[in-house]
């Protein structure tokens, strides 16, 4: 049998209660002392705190299943209506619930729920965002806690001190040969010239350089020609403390400029043996070429390359010369093809300049098969051709060739497994070449725009705004992506369409774009705007057919679940093979992975066969040939 009812001192029930039922005027008492005995104000505060819960465990569930964005609006409409009711609830039994539930527990439970939501909120932001590389000296010193060995070498650039600026390219071919010279003994550590390089004309400490390559030597040089002279000062300089270890200066002909690495290479090798008491291989003497005239030739073009079509011609025209003095120069076949491919990509070249980069490569590596850029330029060439299998048999080459220069990393993932949605692996490379070379301005900006294809928008933040402080220009397409994706997936849509609009090109806007583009974040924003933003998108891309105004279009016809559309037009891109295919794997475009039709699409793209041999993209299965995705 159960106990009565019982009351405390000062509490009655039924009728007698001391309570003042809301339904009875009360006209000696305030409106302000009616709110409080009725605890409007706290139980406003308690429901506050369960919807700030609420709304960070729906969003984190919203984002682990994928759930269209009108579950998420649907959710906070809800939440929101809430607030009348639980006032009314108060206002009729606030005065009530002073016998259950006393002030201090609704403070606990209140601050409970606040803290929970908050936890949240960090969880869900954890999912979405990985490590962060905010800058170059914070990422280097986590990764070289210990101090680098001795035999870890950084050849950096050596100082032009000719008094003519256009004799850089001597400084920088003798310390790149030096390099290659260096890279062929074993139990030496030699950073790429990319990661070196990049610290080039920067007022940079030498112990910081260090640290961010991990070396613990420090190779720097100057060099002087006059006549048919030149004079080399080389010093090695103990990363740890700054002090010299050892330093000579070489003068030769220039005809034997080549005995002069040799010497310079060799000594390096002694030294370091002495200094370490360990024996090292003895240097392989190669040449690249038995022509110095050639060399220099090819050290020219390399210093001629800016990234405009003057540049590119010059350099160009400059290793025609090389190669008419000498054909079997492996070395200058392969950084001709390498300008001809981004001549053509950058639009400068002929018809044929594809296929003569090609050509070039697959002479080059006739010649020499490590050339590891000869296999990148093929990678890029096969990868645009749709050829995935033989791209990535390309990059693979590449890689295991020079595994520490993080310009073939950053070419395999843009190239190649950004297309073929392997987005895992593109950010792995990515964050591997910028591991390889902080300071180098395109191994940032390779990070950059992996990350935003791949979701993760404050790395892409991080590592955009530091290529931009390195030197890439912040209009250079995709980078102004970066800034785009963020700012729409914070839901900040004005800040967004400013970004979009500002990165258009005259042709672009000539052809209608900004409009559209305008119409587009404001359908984001405003449900009732999508069919006059789907009709402007729609009449758009016949105007202009620019790859990025192709892919652009497509992206945002699936945003607005204009599906029927988008794929007509991604089924004119492979038709007109225009059109970069990495965006189809963002989380923007999940609904257009899932529609029925993308299997048939997908097999379009010629990528079947390398999935099954290489794995589904991300996200995907494959089974009976046959491709589907979550």
């Amino acid at each position: 049998m159960s106990d009565p009812p019982r009351t405390t001192r000062g509490e009655s029930t039924g009728a007698s209660s001391g309570a003042t039922d809301p339904a009875t005027p009360t006209s000696s008492k305030s409106l302000f002392d009616r709110l409080k005995e009725h605890k409007v104000a706290q139980w406003t505060l308690a429901y506050a705190a369960f919807a700030y819960t609420s709304l960070h465990t729906v969003e984190m569930l919203s984002d682990a299943q994928d759930w269209p964005r009108v579950v998420l609006r649907l959710f906070s409409f809800l939440l929101l209506l809430g607030v009348p009711i639980v006032v009314t609830l108060a206002w009729y039994h606030g005065a009530r619930a002073m016998r259950r539930i006393s002030g201090p527990e609704l403070l606990i439970i209140t601050l409970l729920c606040v803290i929970a939501g908050s936890l949240l909120s960090y969880l869900q932001r954890q999912q979405r965002i990985e490590q962060v590389p905010a800058t170059v000296s914070t990422v280097a010193t986590a990764n070289n806690v210990a101090p680098a060995p001795r035999s870890s070498i950084a050849v950096m650039p050596f100082v032009n001190m000719t008094g003519d600026a256009s004799k850089d390219y001597l400084g920088d071919g003798m310390a790149e040969e030096v390099i290659d010279k260096l890279t062929e003994v074993q139990g030496l550590k030699i950073p790429a010239r990319t990661s070196s390089f990049a610290y080039k004309g920067r007022n940079a400490d030498i112990r910081q350089i260090a640290r961010d390559l991990g070396v613990g030597t420090i190779l720097e040089g100057s060099v002087r020609a006059a006549g048919e002279r030149i004079r080399i000062t080389a010093q090695l300089i103990n990363a740890q403390d700054g002090l010299h270890l050892w330093s000579h200066t070489y003068d030769e002909r220039f005809t034997d400029l080549f005995k002069l690495q040799d010497d310079l290479a060799q000594s390096i090798v002694g030294v370091l043996t002495a200094k370490l008491g360990v024996a090292l291989t003895e240097l392989k003497r190669s040449q690249p070429t038995q022509d110095v005239e050639a060399y220099e030739l090819y050290l020219q073009a390399g210093a001629a390359l800016d990234g405009t079509e003057p540049g590119f011609r010059k350099a160009i025209s400059l290793l025609d010369q090389a190669l008419g003095r000498d054909p079997g120069f492996a070395r200058a076949l392969a950084a001709r093809a390498n300008a001809r491919l981004n001549a053509a990509g950058l639009g400068y070249g002929s018809p044929t300049t594809l296929q003569d980069a090609e050509h070039d490569a697959g002479q080059a590596l006739s010649l020499d098969p490590s050339l590891a850029a000869a296999q990148s330029v093929l990678g890029q060439i096969n990868a645009g051709r749709g050829n995935w299998i033989a791209a990535e048999s390309n990059f693979r080459a590449a890689i295991s060739q020079e595994p520490g220069d993080p310009l073939f990393r950053s070419a395999y993932s843009l190239f190649h497994l950004l297309q073929v949605g392997h987005m895992r692996q593109a950010v792995a490379q990515t964050r591997e070449a910028y591991r390889l070379a902080p300071a180098d301005k395109y191994s940032v900006y390779g990070l950059a725009v992996v990350s935003t294809l791949a979701g993760l928008d404050t790395e892409a933040l991080a590592s955009a705004n530091l290529a931009i402080r390195l030197g890439v220009p912040a209009n250079v397409m995709p980078m102004p992506r970066v800034f785009v994706n963020a700012a729409m997936r914070a839901r900040h849509f004005d800040k967004a369409a400013e970004y979009a609009a500002s990165t258009l090109t005259p042709a672009m806007r000539a052809a209608g774009a900004e409009p559209a583009v305008r119409d587009f974040y404001a359908a984001l924003a405003d449900s009732a705007k999508r069919p006059a933003a789907v009709l402007a998108l729609e009449q758009l891309w016949p105007k202009s057919p620019d790859p990025f105004l192709a892919n652009e279009v497509i992206y945002d016809l699936a945003q607005l679940d204009e599906l029927d559309a988008a794929f007509t037009l991604a089924n004119k891109c492979i038709r007109a093979r225009g059109c970069g295919w990495g965006f189809v794997w963002t989380p923007e475009m999940r609904p257009f992975r899932r529609d029925p039709r993308f299997p048939a699409f997908a097999e379009h793209l010629g990528m079947t066969d390398y999935w099954k041999q290489y794995g589904p993209p991300d996200g995907c299965d494959l089974t009976s040939e046959r491709l589907s995705c979550q």
